[in-house]
């Protein structure tokens, strides 16, 4: 019975009450009946309507190769890392993200921005970050702001902490025969004074040392936030700067889990699904 049939059948009860107030009854009563039908349809709408508007998508953000501000051939750009985290959490069509992992890590510069907008995202939406295979130093930085952070059986995750490296040239330069001469102008004595071709002063290893540990200390602070771990732990647990294994990470609070991208997928997608079982098609896309 559609709604105008309802309407016009209790205009119909109103004109026979006057005639026959038996069948008005009989009449008001099937009205009566037709209401619970009008109020579950009425539900049904707004369920509808509530389906429709959820979020249909999953975004994909990859972490791959050698990490640079702009990044490379070789490997993924921070800034795009952090530009696609920031969409996924603005976009309402989102509904969760997937950080893939492969990386053996990067520059400190942009590091940070990067791990930023993942958490700014995981404050938002579900983020699952699944290292495969390899999550090392700077891309550890930005998984561990994940969610959950997943790995696959064959995975390694670590190097935590930062390191700068100089190369002294200057012996090989004298087997050959050839010697650099370094002019500065007065204002600057100590511009570029980690330049291949002597060993590093100690004044220079020193404020090295200390850039270093500057930049040491905000990835353990966001790993232990983003672990929900205490300081403490990352620094004494969290392997000092080594790798360590699937089963090992779970077992130290690095990771979460062992399971392979594919697995990680499905389980998403299941998570969306109304009907976990059927063979239909989920709404859940790939942003």
């Amino acid at each position: 019975m559609t709604k105008i049939e309802r309407v016009e059948l209790r205009q119909v009860v109103v004109q026979m009450t006057a005639i026959d107030p038996v069948m008005a009854i009989e009449l008001s009563a099937i009205a009566s009946g037709a209401a619970p039908i009008e109020a579950r349809e009425q539900q049904l709408a707004a369920a509808a309507a509530s389906v429709a508007s959820q979020p249909t998508k999953i975004a994909l953000v990859g972490v791959y190769g050698g990490l640079s501000p702009r990044g490379s051939y070789y490997g993924s750009s921070l800034t795009d890392i952090a530009a696609a985290a920031t969409r996924a959490a603005n976009d309402p069509d989102v509904a969760g993200a997937i950080v893939d992992v492969d990386s053996p890590g990067g520059t400190v510069s942009g590091t940070m921005e990067a791990a930023a907008a993942v958490a700014d995202l995981a404050s938002k939406k579900p983020v699952i970050a699944c290292v495969n295979t390899l999550a090392a130093s700077a891309a550890y930085w930005i998984a561990s702001q994940a969610s959950e952070m997943v790995m696959s059986p064959s995975g390694d995750v670590g190097s935590i902490g930062a390191m700068i490296m100089h190369h002294d040239i200057s012996g090989w330069l004298e087997q050959i025969g050839m010697k650099m001469t370094l002019i500065r102008s007065e204002h600057a004595p100590m511009k570029n004074e980690a330049h291949p071709f002597a060993p590093l002063s100690d004044d220079a290893k020193a404020f090295l040392q200390g850039r270093a540990n500057a930049a040491g200390a905000d990835f353990i602070k966001a790993v232990a936030n983003g672990r929900r771990v205490s300081q403490t732990k990352v620094r004494e647990e969290f392997g000092q700067g080594r790798m360590v294994g699937a089963r090992e990470a779970v077992a130290r609070g690095m990771a979460d889990r062992i399971a392979t991208l594919d697995q990680v997928i499905g389980g998403m997608l299941q998570q969306r699904s109304p009907r976990p079982h059927s063979r239909r098609r989920s709404a859940l896309m790939f942003d």
